[in-house]
């Protein structure tokens, strides 16, 4: 309603301006005190709608109108128009696989998880709302069959963002990141849609439904995680991980010191001076730092050692945030790994010293870019820019197109995949896509659905996708985590189909990236896009 009062106040506008115009002309004076007021653009109203992205499915294409985000109460309602654009197939119906969560999760997370709303301002993302059970509470159940060209509305849930928020970005599994969706003020649109079908004294059409609300009495939870940002720099030897609460820093032992030392090298300045950056971010308070080393040697020597090259990086670390941050010393020699001690490679990941600082974000350093871009494995594909790269593999032949902008200081990637081949079924799409590329240590798990493997490079520094715990396991006691990707990395693409995965990276100032998927070295499927452009966002 509030769209066409905008529309008949546009109307009413341009009629006075045609009035006064033809006084004027006419030589009469117009009064001093005549003036139109006009409401101001009243924006977008619950019906509206912002996107229309479209989506395969089950072999066929979905085209999902996106409203406003609706604040009620302490919850917020998206609404999704979902409507096939070809036959739904022999039994009229289309199953909307791809909107669901990660099959391999050890904790419960029922569909529609795949579809996320997402801060990117305040870096958290809220799921869809739950009941004592732990599923979701949408509307209407059965949502996920879409029978007959009519299609369906469904209605999600969510914790409501606080009063300032203006807009949030809608993760859709098989589109691109909608950047902008409006949270607006108002009445929840009605749950059947208006082009439903209305039955006339003469015809036959099916009835339009009962409305069936989102039965708000039976939530109990609606969960809003925050996000991690998770990059590596100056070649690897600085691994951070951080959220809005707190920052841990990994330093790679053999880039600080020379074997067997405590004395920090030449090369260590650089590596302190960017953890003293991220450090400098926050609010004082008590930074940790504690050393590690591998299993090789006595363990009594081993404490003695990482302690000793705790205590030099925090003797240097110290002058470089200020008087306002304590250093907290300690070691633990071998005894908290970060990756089993089965291999050299494995050994230097836990020759490190780990600095952590619990504390609010007071401002924030984009990721830095130095170094050179790190060689790729000879089984691996390369593309450049924004031109198609053909991966062809032993049963599916692929068209892959990569592309980057910035959605509130975040990289984002929008990779499209593309059928060239005639395939028709439910098979694997790119195996290389499914998985992730670890940086987290022992105790933590993470779903093979998960389309989390790619990673973008600037120079030498590789920065991972944003990721969230969810909760803990036995098996993963710190943790079960989640990337902002598309949960289902495996979701069918027919012969002619395209879909597009979006990755969402930490922030970074820069024109271009390398996006990668694979080292290169596994499947022959992993392939490397340099040169990629990063359109940046619109400024206000």
């Amino acid at each position: 309603m509030r769209a066409r009062r905008a529309r008949a106040a546009g109307a009413l506008t341009a009629a006075l301006v045609v009035l006064l115009t033809a006084c004027t002309a006419g030589g009469g004076d117009p009064s001093p005190a005549s003036s139109a007021t006009v409401d101001p653009d009243p924006g977008p109203g619950p019906e509206d709608v912002v996107a229309s992205p479209v989506v395969p499915e089950g072999g066929t294409e979905v085209r999902v109108d996106v409203h406003p985000v609706v604040r009620d109460g302490d919850l917020a309602v998206l609404t999704l128009d979902l409507t096939p654009l070809e036959d739904p197939g022999e039994d009229g119906s289309v199953t909307l696989h791809g909107f669901g969560g990660p099959m391999a999760t050890n904790l419960r997370l029922s569909d529609p998880a795949n579809v996320r709303l997402v801060d990117l301002e305040r870096d958290v993302v809220h799921h869809a709302a739950v009941d004592a059970d732990r599923e979701p509470v949408v509307a209407p159940k059965g949502w996920e069959r879409l029978r007959g060209p009519g299609g369906t509305r469904l209605q999600i849930p969510y914790a409501a963002p606080d009063a300032d928020v203006t807009e949030m970005s809608l993760f859709l599994p098989g589109a691109p990141l909608v950047a902008s969706v409006p949270v607006i003020d108002g009445d929840v649109p009605s749950s059947v849609r208006p082009d439903a079908p209305r039955p006339t004294a003469t015809s036959t059409a099916t009835p339009s439904p009962e409305p069936e609300r989102v039965a708000v009495d039976r939530i109990v939870a609606a969960p809003v995680f925050p996000l991690d940002s998770a990059s590596a720099e100056l070649e690897g030897a600085v691994k951070t991980v951080e959220s809005t609460e707190r920052v841990d820093v990994q330093l790679g032992a053999d880039v600080l010191f020379e074997f067997d030392q405590a004395t920090l090298t030449p090369a260590a300045g650089e590596a302190i001076a960017l953890v003293a950056a991220r450090i400098a971010e926050r609010e004082p308070g008590t930074v940790s730092v504690v050393g590690h080393t591998d299993d090789q040697g006595d363990d009594a020597y081993n404490l003695d050692l990482s302690r000793r090259r705790a205590q030099a990086v925090a003797d240097a670390l110290g002058p470089l945030v200020g008087s306002g941050y304590r250093m907290q010393v300690d070691g633990r020699g071998e005894a908290e790994p970060f990756v089993a001690n089965d291999s050299d490679e494995n050994r230097a990941l836990n020759r490190r010293v780990a600095v952590s600082l619990t504390s609010t974000v007071t401002t924030r350093t984009d990721v830095t870019a130095t170094g050179e871009l790190p060689p790729f494995g000879d089984k691996g594909l390369v593309g450049q820019g924004e031109e198609p790269l053909l991966v062809d593999s032993s049963s599916r032949r692929h068209e892959v197109q990569a592309s980057a902008r910035t959605v509130h200081g975040h990289v984002v990637v929008d990779l499209t995949v593309r059928g060239v081949d005639d395939y028709a079924g439910t098979g694997m799409v790119l195996p290389s896509l499914r998985g992730w590329s670890s940086h987290r240590g022992q105790g933590t798990d993470t779903p093979l659905d998960v389309a989390g493997r790619a990673v973008i490079l600037d120079g030498a520094t590789k920065l991972y996708p944003m990721d969230y715990r969810i909760g803990t396991t036995e098996r993963a006691p710190d943790g079960e985590w989640l990337t902002l990707t598309d949960l289902r990395g495996a979701t069918r693409i027919d012969g002619g189909q395209s879909r597009v995965y979006s990755f969402v990276y930490p922030r970074m100032a820069t024109d271009a990236v390398t996006f990668q998927v694979g080292s290169g070295s596994v499947f022959d499927t992993d392939f490397r896009i340099v040169d990629v452009p990063v359109r940046q966002e619109a400024r206000d």
